[in-house]
């Protein structure tokens, strides 16, 4: 990289200098992925424009590399609303860390997090969704509405679950195919 593309990539003529269109540029990613349902595809372009950001504002200003350490996520539950109980929760803490993120590496790691998390939740669902008329693949279902769904229905048996719920689990399902 050199200074010219590093310049570019931070837009530094639309700040006072390349600290400040780092951390406007961040503000601003971070406002959109806190503001959207997860959409891995999506996330994963999002990583790579961080990255760059990231790569241009460490040639600027000659910092060290970022160090940070991976989180260990789980799923655990013994029925739909307890599993999903804890695959909010880890949500909820990976995006709080893109939230109060400060540099690009801290927030490329709570999208793996986001992913991660949603990965290991939809093993508990696997099924053919081919068959389901899907929502609009980037509305997530309101969160509340699921669990109280998935708390009448925690005992049930996956392809004996009302259609919203199999809706949902479908959109999910679709949006990590580009995952695996």
């Amino acid at each position: 990289m050199d200074r010219k593309r590093a310049e570019l990539i931070l837009q530094v003529d639309k700040y006072e200098d390349a600290h400040d269109a780092y951390e406007a540029l961040l503000f601003q990613l971070k406002s959109s992925m806190l503001n959207q349902g997860i959409i891995p595809k999506v996330l994963r372009k999002r990583q790579e424009r961080l990255n760059s950001i990231h790569k241009a504002y460490i040639f600027l200003e000659n910092s060290p590399p970022v160090k940070f350490e991976k989180h260990q996520v789980t799923i655990e539950g013994d029925n739909w609303e307890t599993l999903f109980l804890s695959y909010e929760k880890n949500k909820s803490k990976f995006k709080r860390d893109l939230a109060v993120g400060t540099n690009a590496i801290e927030l490329v790691n709570a999208i793996d997090g986001l992913i991660l998390n949603q990965k290991l939740w939809s093993n508990y669902f696997t099924f053919d969704f081919e068959k389901i008329t899907l929502p609009v693949l980037g509305k997530e279902m309101d969160s509340m509405e699921l669990l109280a769904l998935l708390k009448v229905h925690k005992s049930t048996a996956l392809m004996d679950l009302p259609e919203e719920i199999l809706k949902e689990y479908g959109r999910i399902l679709k949006n990590l195919e580009a995952e695996k």
